[in-house]
């Protein structure tokens, strides 16, 4: 596979998409496969995985509250006196968002914070 900086090409993509394919059809698994597999199944990390997930579930609300209020990362990030790349990051989960920033963002997009 090319680095994710490198354009592949249609031919490229569908010989990648074919192997695996294949590869998932005689259930062959590679090494991280199985690793990604074993944490998610270890009780141990249910619920570090539980909060992922829920991190998950809010960045995508996030977004959809912004795409909704007809909104560009960077018109929210003006209403919030911020920066796009800070807007950026939050959508991605990358940051560690505070009750206040959700609720600055949630006021910024026409919307307030509840919690069920």
């Amino acid at each position: 596979m090319k680095d994710h900086a490198d354009y592949a090409t249609e031919a490229e993509i569908k010989a990648d998409i074919d192997e695996i394919a294949e590869r998932v059809k005689k259930g062959i698994r590679s090494p991280e496969e199985l690793e990604r597999d074993a944490y998610f199944t270890d009780p141990a990390n249910a619920e570090e995985i539980a909060a992922m997930f829920a991190r998950i579930e809010l960045v995508k609300e996030m977004y959809k509250a912004r795409r909704e209020a007809g909104l560009t990362q960077k018109e929210i990030a003006k209403r919030m006196g911020t920066n796009q790349t800070y807007i950026a990051a939050l959508e991605r989960g990358r940051k560690n968002i505070t009750f206040s920033t959700l609720a600055k963002y949630a006021r910024a997009c026409g919307k307030k914070v509840a919690l069920l």
